[in-house]
């Protein structure tokens, strides 16, 4: 689906298109779970907390003004229900260097080989690497869904692959590049 689809489908949902809600949702809903899963290590509660996103996506979705912003608004709302989650339930936001291979397991079924590194990373780069790669967020967008500069998310992104691609050379190929 392009941005322009998706813009289309949100002007359509603002004028109260209940197909174009379930456009949305079936479009961006495995991304958003995904997401989700790997914050809070269980795939029931990141179910409520995506719904519960989308729900309130469908109540304040005539307050957005400017459509182009809506995946990172999407986003945004996603990582915030995240933070209300956690403190409801007296936990730290899941940043940890270290996420468990089963919560990886729950979000990826074919084998990690490279993109097992990446949960390896340090919680920024990690962040802003697995919105940008998995996610497919661009630059703008993760700058408005993290709430970081531009320049900042240009750097934990260039420290990011940086620390990957050593990462990767030294695992799979046994050096240090």
């Amino acid at each position: 689906m392009t941005n322009a689809d998706i813009e289309l489908l949100v002007i359509a949902l603002q004028f109260g298109d209940k197909v174009a809600l379930g456009k949305l949702y079936q479009h961006f809903h495995v991304a958003m779970r995904k997401y989700a899963v790997l914050r809070v290590k269980d795939s029931m509660v990141a179910d409520d907390l995506v719904q519960n996103v989308w729900a309130k996506v469908a109540k304040r979705v005539t307050r957005l003004n400017d459509v182009s912003l809506f995946k990172s608004w999407l986003y945004k709302a996603l990582r915030w229900e995240i933070a209300d989650w956690h403190r409801r339930s007296s936990k730290e936001v899941v940043l940890d260097h270290n996420l468990p291979e089963k919560a990886i397991e729950l979000v990826f079924s074919e084998p990690l080989s490279p993109l097992k590194h990446l949960f390896t990373l340090p919680a920024n780069e990690r962040d802003v690497a697995e919105l940008f790669y998995l996610n497919d967020l661009n630059i703008k967008e993760i700058s408005l869904v993290a709430g970081i500069p531009l320049g900042t998310v240009k750097s934990r992104l260039h420290r990011a692959r940086t620390l990957l691609i050593q990462r990767i050379s030294i695992s799979e190929y046994g050096y240090d590049e």
